[in-house]
């Protein structure tokens, strides 16, 4: 198409909104309204994914050895901790500074004046890993190395995240399939109203020659910016309600790295929605659009 038939094409599109403003309005309030939901449920899945991964760092994982380990069963414990590529970062404690820590917590050192901590006390390792799924897998192999005792880890947490994530995952998967099929409907009226109270036009366009694409750009120029608008309307509100909850929640969010525990900064989390919501919403109606105006006006 031309420059001149682009033209005519967003000129025309947006007349057809302004001609039936209520099915316009409609169509943007339904889609708007199915990718704030969406929009709910990625920003939940994406912090329940950053909190599990926190949660695998916080606290670590504790390895014990066995009382009396040999010095090359501890550096073969170091080595392979050394070498992983999946801890973030660890560390060794003798049995001196445990015996110390363990006097320090109990607050009466004259108590363990004679103890010997060598007989009693192990050497421990303290984990944390980058990627928390990885926990199970992580425990049984430092299990098949020698001297190890037993392996602590907190996962109670990163299994409720989990859970989180996969059932947000599912819900949010049924529900954008139910608002997308209402979406879709409203659209394609909103199309097909416009296409039959064009049809006059519709059809002197096609006496004089005008082409199918040229006769269904116009349509789809609407489609796409119900769906940018749907898709703006949406991503400033879930953007404005997430700010709310961190401010609430979390008031230095803004000051705060990324690895602590907390939830995730607004900027990201909106410029996520924000592509998101364009893409799936400017598709969306671009699809229904054009399947509609190719039905509706007999092009």
């Amino acid at each position: 198409m031309k420059k001149f038939e682009w033209r005519y094409a967003v000129k025309s599109g947006v007349q057809g909104l302004r001609r039936h403003p209520l099915l316009a309005a409609a169509a943007i309030t339904t889609l708007a309204l199915m990718l704030f939901l969406m929009s709910a449920f990625v920003a939940i899945s994406m912090n329940a994914n950053h909190l599990s991964k926190v949660a695998g760092q916080q606290p670590p994982i504790e390895i014990t050895m066995l009382v009396g380990a040999k010095n090359e069963e501890i550096v073969e414990l170091s080595d392979f901790l050394r070498d992983h590529t999946v801890v973030q970062s660890w560390e060794k404690y003798t049995p001196q500074q445990n015996f110390e820590q363990f006097k320090h917590d109990m607050g009466k050192d004259e108590l363990w004046k004679d103890f010997d901590y060598n007989l009693y006390i192990p050497y421990t390792f303290s984990v944390r890993l980058m990627d928390p799924s990885y926990g199970e897998t992580f425990e049984d192999e430092v299990m098949e190395l020698r001297s190890v005792k037993e392996v602590l880890m907190e996962s109670s947490v990163m299994e409720l995240l989990d859970n989180v994530k996969h059932w947000t995952s599912r819900v949010g998967v049924i529900v954008f399939i139910i608002l997308a099929v209402i979406s879709a409907i409203v659209m394609a009226n909103t199309v097909r109203i416009a296409a039959l109270s064009r049809s006059r036009e519709i059809n002197i366009m096609k006496y004089v020659g005008a082409t199918n694409t040229f006769i269904r750009v116009p349509f789809i120029v609407e489609g796409v910016l119900i769906g940018m608008t749907g898709a703006l309307v949406a991503s400033v509100s879930a953007s404005l309600i997430y700010s709310q909850i961190v401010t609430r929640m979390n008031p230095d969010a803004l000051a705060q790295s990324a690895s602590e525990f907390a939830l995730l900064p607004v900027a990201p989390v909106a410029a996520t929605l924000l592509g998101l919501n364009l893409v799936i919403g400017i598709v969306l109606c671009v699809v229904v659009s054009a399947i509609s105006v190719r039905k509706y006006a007999r092009v």
